[in-house]
């Protein structure tokens, strides 16, 4: 058995194949305190991160004071920084600044992991991506609660075939990509997308069932994908979350519980910083003693021309067939097939 730790290193690296991935989850799901360490591993990535961009700003950043000022303590740290020789004195006293600063902001991530310094609502946001892990499949119903178009116009005679309405879709996702979407067109046929993780694939009415090596080839009418929130990797999403919105959380309102929700529920709420890419407003129901994501909301969710405001309400996270996520498991056998690139 592959070490968990290389898993997880490998995780964060980006560089675990399917059959990794799927011993990675295996591992966290095996015991608390395995989700416990991946949730560890992933608080310490992610501030690691954040402690080397301060750095490679500060080292880029600041400029060596101009003739006849004075220096400060700080800018005197600035010019070591920011040396212009290229001598061994000056590239050492540089090394040694950017390691003193690497030092110092490894001391604070070290004593400020699980401390009330922590953000409140970084810490609620760790538990809900560990449960994401924890949960191998989850379904979820979609709404679409309203729809803002920047289309323009087209003629008549131009006009493609409405797509299947998203709104009453069904949605069930694994991880690695994986997803099944059920949509219904007009006349109340199904029409069914999705991925097994290696090929993508559609269903429609009439005609061929399509498949193509490219695993998001149909993933084109999937809220999240035109975005780094995806749902096809919960995961990520919530990880994008953590890096471009600012977190805020509370406990849910009288009237807002719904009874199956249970009085533990809490609302994260996730607010687009400037300039970053994603739904304006991202609102995260969860059971606030496990980190299980019992709702989301999406608003102005790009999607194409349009901007939508949907929501997801888990449905389910029983566990599917190993199979469901193949073409095959939605239509006869009989079915011709057409391959793609």
């Amino acid at each position: 058995m592959t070490n968990p730790r290389d898993l997880i290193d490998g995780y964060f690296d980006d560089t675990l194949t399917v059959e990794q991935f799927e011993a990675l989850n295996e591992w966290i799901r095996a015991a608390p305190e395995n989700a416990h360490a991946f949730a560890r591993a992933s608080l310490l990535h992610d501030r690691l991160r954040n402690t080397f961009a301060i750095v490679e700003e500060i080292s880029s950043n600041f400029t060596l004071p101009r003739e006849g000022e004075v220096e400060t303590p700080e800018a005197t740290l600035t010019s070591i920084l920011n040396m212009p020789g290229k001598t061994e004195r000056a590239l050492l006293w540089r090394t040694t600044a950017v390691a003193a600063v690497l030092v110092a902001g490894l001391v604070v991530l070290w004593f400020g992991i699980g401390t009330p310094t922590a953000s409140a609502a970084i810490r609620e946001l760790d538990r809900i991506i560990v449960h994401s892990v924890w949960s191998k499949d989850r379904t979820y119903e979609i709404v679409v609660e309203a729809i803002a178009s920047e289309r323009q116009a087209r003629r008549p005679e131009s006009q493609r075939p409405p797509k299947p309405p998203l709104d009453g879709a069904t949605l069930h996702v694994r991880s690695n990509n994986q997803f099944v979407l059920i949509r219904k067109t007009q006349e109340g046929m199904p029409f069914i997308t999705g991925s097994n993780g290696l090929q993508s694939w559609a269903i429609n009415t009439r005609g061929p069932v399509r498949v193509s090596s490219d695993i998001h080839r149909f993933d084109h009418d999937l809220p999240g994908h035109e975005t780094s929130v995806p749902l096809t990797n919960l995961h990520e999403g919530l990880q994008q979350l953590k890096r471009a919105y600012n977190l805020t959380f509370s406990s849910l309102g009288p009237e807002e519980v719904v009874p199956e929700q249970g009085n533990d529920a809490r609302l994260l709420i996730a607010v687009k910083k400037p300039r970053e890419r994603g739904p304006q407003r991202v609102e995260i129901v969860y059971d606030s003693m496990t980190g299980r994501i019992l709702r989301m909301r999406f608003v102005q969710m790009p999607y194409g021309p349009d901007r939508l405001d949907l929501r997801l309400s888990l449905l389910s996270e029983e566990e599917l067939q190993t199979d469901f996520f193949e073409h095959t498991s939605h239509h006869p056998l009989d079915r011709k097939i057409e391959m793609e690139n």
